[in-house]
């Protein structure tokens, strides 16, 4: 009975930190500056978007290494250990998916030259109209294309890798 209330409990926990709440993109009346200028130099990184709760995650995968070390090792060493193990695999997994696909980029605008690190996307190439929304400490970067601006999404780079291996020539 022991083993199913403490099943039933990281069930619950499991299924509370994996509801999400989602906020729009913008609200009414928010003001937002912006710069217009052009792509100089496009520079591949790697992002951490600090999207995961590490903590959380540390968390739950304690819980469920504690429970597997239990089925396991019907000790509380099997239990200990079991905990140990996944709380590590937890902070590993959260440090991995905090990583993206990402691009620095150097625009020359009339205000000087910015240096802009974002997601990597298919739109960004050297010598492209953009235009630069900031709303606090968020951006928006919107590239020119046929006469409109049109934003920026984010893309892995296996997307498009032929602007991938481009910019990664330079």
């Amino acid at each position: 009975m022991k083993f199913y209330s403490a099943l039933l409990l990281s069930g619950s926990i499991l299924a509370m930190s994996l509801t999400g709440c989602t906020n729009p993109t913008s609200k009414a009346g928010t003001r937002s500056t912006y710069y217009e200028g052009v792509i100089e130099d496009i520079e591949i990184i790697d992002i951490d978007t600090n999207q995961m709760d590490n903590g959380n995650n540390t968390i739950i995968g304690a819980i469920a290494g504690a429970i597997i070390g239990n089925m396991v090792n019907n000790h509380s060493t099997g239990t200990i250990v079991g905990a140990g193990l996944g709380a590590v695999a937890g902070n590993a997994v959260s440090k991995a998916t905090n990583r993206t696909d990402g691009v620095r980029l150097t625009v020359e605008t009339d205000n000087g030259p910015m240096i802009i690190d974002m997601p990597f996307s298919c739109k960004y190439k050297v010598g492209k109209k953009v235009r630069l929304v900031s709303d606090g400490d968020k951006g928006t970067i919107m590239v020119e294309t046929n006469g409109k601006y049109k934003t920026a999404t984010q893309d892995s780079y296996n997307t498009c890798p032929t602007v991938y291996e481009e910019i990664k020539s330079n």
